[in-house]
């Protein structure tokens, strides 16, 4: 956001474009025919987006274009499971990375990896409850390891498009 409060036409195009691309990467991501060793797993590249808005414009960008993407996504493509474990893990996610962006003590592609592991976690622990499967937390070590590798490539990726928005600039 600009010193005097008000937010540049560059700035907001920006934002909805991120808001557009979480989304496109949402369900194209939930087209791929990629055998998820577990039922609604994804790999979360929509979060691509939500990580650059994070970087550039900061926590309340990051967490109103994750808000835009969860709701469409679940008015569009799915049904309350899948709204309320998007929404809990995204907002979990989110703020996880906000604090430790405020840190300065870790880089984009070490911020989205824990992102991408607090969300998984997340997701388990509300699908444990909106389920009634306490079983399900066998399947969090498998969740970690899948969220830092996820996560860890969706940081390249916001890194090097910040990079390239930045230079444009």
């Amino acid at each position: 956001m600009s010193n005097t409060g008000k937010r540049g036409t560059r700035e907001l195009a920006l934002c909805g474009m991120l808001a557009a691309m979480a989304m496109v990467f949402g369900y194209i991501e939930s087209l791929l025919p990629i055998p998820y060793p577990f039922p609604g797993m994804r790999l979360g590249f929509a979060n691509i987006a939500i990580i650059a808005a994070l970087y550039l414009y900061g926590p309340r960008d990051a967490f109103i274009i994750n808000i835009i993407r969860i709701v469409l996504s679940g008015l569009l493509f799915g049904n309350f499971n899948t709204f309320v474990l998007g929404f809990s893990g995204g907002m979990v996610s989110t703020a996880v990375m906000s604090l430790l962006k405020k840190t300065d003590k870790l880089n984009i592609i070490a911020v989205s990896a824990v992102g991408g592991v607090c969300h998984n976690i997340t997701q388990v622990a509300v699908a444990m409850l909106l389920l009634s499967t306490p079983t399900l937390i066998f399947m969090t070590p498998i969740f970690i390891v899948l969220g830092v590798i996820t996560g860890a490539v969706c940081g390249v990726v916001a890194r090097l498009f910040v990079k390239h928005v930045n230079k444009t600039a």
